[in-house]
């Protein structure tokens, strides 16, 4: 059983994904919807957040858990797979959905973290790429820091997009929504000086609204698609580490640590079976 765990219902949008390229896989997740947003809170609550949800997981039998919320990953991964897993489960493994984006973007290996020990390096085209994220991931820098070192000719311009998280998981309209990714979007192509040759919706919660990033970003703007990557780059971790594969019946089991009748907001922009949570408190029954 994998585990994925999100500050909120964001996360859902890499678990859909995951599922479809690995259907026999078993997944357990668990939105911390109690203490969302993540995008205001300190580092530190972001660590302590993180980690006591991942523990979470991994006491209920997860030997690999996905941080599928771009501002844990961004804030604290990093401490926790260097600080707390090696002492706490040194025999699993925690991963986050930066590094496959960072990979996405650059071209460049996450092992690799100069483009010149890259074969081909020098055959890859300035380009411009604007980052959506929450205020978090944009002061954290994590994005702008891994790829300046892997392609350092590729410009990041980054738009924090404050209160969207809250829109989403509220269950906000079509039109105020629209409105508040039209505004994030004019802001970031009036920063830009014009349009960006791509896009990435740095907040899994993003893609529940992609229609609106897009229908507001240029034509002409590429937009990278963090599920699909995700589920790539996790299927081809599996393919190198087969001991984390483990084959099941694809069941998903969905699990909150706020009131299950109270997430199901953000939860109505996908299928029915990512709709239905429990509450994560039986875990400790």
């Amino acid at each position: 059983m994998i585990g994925v765990f999100d500050s909120g219902s964001g996360g859902l949008t890499i678990l859909d994904a995951l599922h479809k390229r690995l259907p026999d896989q078993d997944f357990l997740y668990l939105g911390d919807h109690a203490n969302a947003p993540y995008g205001h809170r300190g580092s530190d609550q972001i660590v302590t957040l993180t980690r006591n949800a991942v523990d979470t997981l991994m006491q209920a039998g997860c030997r690999l858990v996905i941080i599928a919320c771009n501002t844990a990953a961004s804030v604290a991964l990093r401490t926790l797979q260097q600080t707390w897993l090696p002492t706490a489960y040194p025999e699993r493994r925690i991963l986050g959905v930066l590094v496959p984006m960072v990979e996405a973007m650059t071209g460049v290996p996450w092992s690799q973290e100069h483009p010149e020990e890259h074969p081909g390096a020098g055959k890859r085209e300035d380009r411009t790429i604007a980052l959506f994220a929450t205020r978090k991931t944009v002061e954290s820098g994590a994005y702008v820091e891994e790829v300046c070192k892997r392609a350092p000719h590729l410009k990041l311009i980054q738009k924090a997009c404050p209160g969207l998280v809250d829109a989403i998981e509220g269950g906000a309209g079509t039109r105020p929504m629209n409105g508040l990714v039209d505004g994030f979007v004019a802001e970031m192509l009036d920063a830009a000086g014009g349009a960006p040759d791509a896009a990435l919706l740095g907040c899994t919660h993003f893609p529940l609204v992609e229609n609106a990033f897009r229908a507001a970003l240029p034509a002409t703007t590429e937009l990278y698609s963090q599920p699909d990557i995700v589920a790539a780059s996790l299927a081809a971790y599996l393919d190198r580490h087969p001991e984390f594969r483990e084959t099941g019946t694809g069941e998903i089991q969905l699990l909150t640590t706020g009131r299950p009748a109270d997430v199901t907001a953000a939860s109505a922009y996908l299928p029915d079976h990512l709709s239905r949570f429990e509450s994560a408190a039986r875990l400790k029954d």
